[in-house]
C-alpha cells in the first residue's frame, strides 16, 4: 500500500512565457493567445516524443527534446497556434471557449477533454468576441462544461464535434456533460462541470475526473467536491457514462442536461456543502487533477489541490476506477519536507503528475521515486520539482 508521498525537491521555473512573442493581451489588458492556465498533460506522439498542448483557450503543442526540467529542450512544434476555439455567445451552442485539459493519443490519434466557458453577460474585446464582462460583477452568471475535440494529426489541429455527428441533431454533441442552462435558476453565481483530469485506461473503459459546482436550487450556494466518467468508445462525445449516488454507473441523457436540480445526478465526491466561490478557496473540487497507476503497489493515485482551510497539495487512493474508494480512503497530503512551498498548491495553480521515463503513451504508470510535479504559476509559468512515493 502507499504509506506516504513526500517531495524529494522544491519546485523551480522550467519554463517562462512572459517574453514570448505567442504570450500576450487583446484590447491592453485581456488575456489571449499563450498562457498555461491549466495543469499540463503529456503524450507521445507516434513517434515516440514527448509533446504536450498549453491549456488555455488558444493552445500551442510544445515537444520536450530531451529534459523536462529545461525549457530550452522544449519547442514549439511549427512555430504557432494549434488549438483556437470557436468563440460562439449562443449559451446552448456550447462553442464559446474551450480549454484542451486532458489528451489521450492512440497512435496520432488524439482525443481531449476539455473545459468550457458560457457567460452569460460577454463582450468582444480587439476583435474577439466571448470574454467576460463581469457587467453582474465579478464572473457571476458563468456556466462551466466538459466538451470534446478530437485531432487526427498528432494535436497539430483539433475538431470540435457538430450537431449531426455521432447521430445527434443538437448542438449537445458538442459536450460530455450537459450543464443546467442559466435561464433555469438565473442566479448570479459560477457552477457547472470543470477542470477535467487527464484520461486514463483500466479494463475497457476510459477513466477521467471532473470538477463539480453544483446549485441545489434557490441558493447561490453551491456543493463542491469531484466526480468520476468513463466510456468504452473515447471515439465519441456520447455515451460516456458518470457515476451516480446509488454507486452505479449511468449512461449520459444527450436529450437533457447533468446536475443541478436535473434528474441525472453525478455523484460529488468528498461534497462539501455552502460553497461560496468568491469567498472560499476550492473545496474538495480540484482535488482531482491527475490520475495515474502507480505500479508498485497497482493502486490508482489522484492529485491535486484542496482547500478547506489551507493550501495543499493531497492526493486519493484507489484499487479500481470501475468501483472507486477515494472517498472511502480519504484525503492524504503530501508531505513538503524536501522542498516547495505550502502557497505554490492554490485554486489559481494547477497540478499536474507524470513520470517522465513511463513509457506508456499517455504517462499512465508512475513509480516509486521519479515521478514529476508540474504546476501552472500564475498562467505564465510552469515550475517542476519532483516526489517520492512510498
Amino acid at each position: 500500500m502507499v504509506t506516504s508521498i513526500v517531495t524529494t525537491s522544491g519546485n523551480t521555473t522550467c519554463m517562462d512565457f512572459g517574453s514570448n512573442p505567442l504570450h500576450g493581451y487583446v484590447g491592453g489588458s485581456t488575456p489571449y493567445g499563450l498562457w498555461v492556465d491549466g495543469p499540463l498533460h503529456p503524450w507521445r506522439d507516434a513517434n515516440g516524443t514527448p509533446t504536450f498542448i498549453t491549456c488555455h483557450s488558444e493552445g500551442y503543442r510544445y515537444n520536450v527534446v530531451s529534459d523536462w526540467h529545461n525549457g530550452a529542450t522544449w519547442t514549439n512544434w511549427n512555430a504557432g497556434v494549434h488549438w483556437n476555439s470557436p468563440r460562439d455567445t449562443t449559451e446552448g451552442h456550447y462553442a464559446n471557449r474551450h480549454w484542451i485539459m486532458s489528451p489521450f493519443a492512440r497512435g496520432s490519434l488524439v482525443v481531449g477533454l476539455t473545459h468550457h466557458e458560457f457567460y452569460q453577460s460577454s463582450k468582444t474585446v480587439g476583435g474577439v468576441a466571448g470574454f467576460n464582462s463581469h457587467a453582474h460583477g465579478f464572473n457571476t452568471r458563468w456556466v462551466n462544461t466538459i466538451g470534446y475535440v478530437r485531432s487526427i494529426n498528432d494535436g497539430q489541429a483539433w475538431t470540435i464535434p457538430n450537431p449531426g455527428d455521432y447521430g445527434q441533431n443538437h448542438h449537445n454533441v458538442r459536450c460530455v456533460l450537459i450543464p443546467e442552462p442559466w435561464s433555469y435558476q438565473s442566479l448570479d453565481t459560477a457552477y457547472g462541470f470543470l477542470h477535467p483530469s487527464n484520461i486514463v485506461k483500466e479494463g475497457n473503459y476510459y477513466y477521467a475526473f471532473v470538477e463539480v459546482r453544483n446549485l441545489p436550487g434557490n441558493t447561490t450556494l453551491l456543493d463542491n467536491g469531484f466526480t468520476i466518467i468513463r466510456t468504452s468508445n473515447l471515439d465519441a462525445s456520447v455515451g460516456w457514462q458518470f457515476y451516480n449516488n446509488a454507486n452505479q454507473w449511468e449512461t449520459v441523457n444527450h436529450q437533457y442536461y447533468q446536475g443541478n436540480i436535473a434528474p441525472q445526478q453525478p455523484k460529488i465526491f468528498l461534497k462539501v456543502s455552502g460553497y461560496n466561490p468568491y469567498t472560499m478557496h476550492d473545496q474538495h473540487g480540484r482535488m482531482a487533477q491527475t490520475i495515474r497507476y502507480h505500479v508498485p503497489t497497482q493502486k490508482w493515485l489522484l492529485f491535486g489541490y484542496t482547500g478547506l482551510q489551507a493550501n495543499g497539495f493531497c492526493y486519493c487512493v484507489s484499487d479500481t476506477l470501475a468501483n472507486p474508494q477515494f472517498e472511502a480512503n480519504g484525503r492524504r497530503m503530501i508531505s513538503l519536507a524536501g522542498g516547495g512551498a505550502m502557497n505554490e498548491y492554490h485554486n489559481n495553480h494547477y497540478i499536474g503528475v507524470f513520470d517522465p521515463n513511463s513509457q506508456d503513451q499517455n504517462y499512465q504508470t508512475i513509480l516509486g521515486n521519479s515521478a514529476v510535479v508540474i504546476t501552472a504559476d500564475e498562467a505564465v509559468r510552469y515550475k517542476i520539482g519532483t516526489i517520492q512515493i512510498t
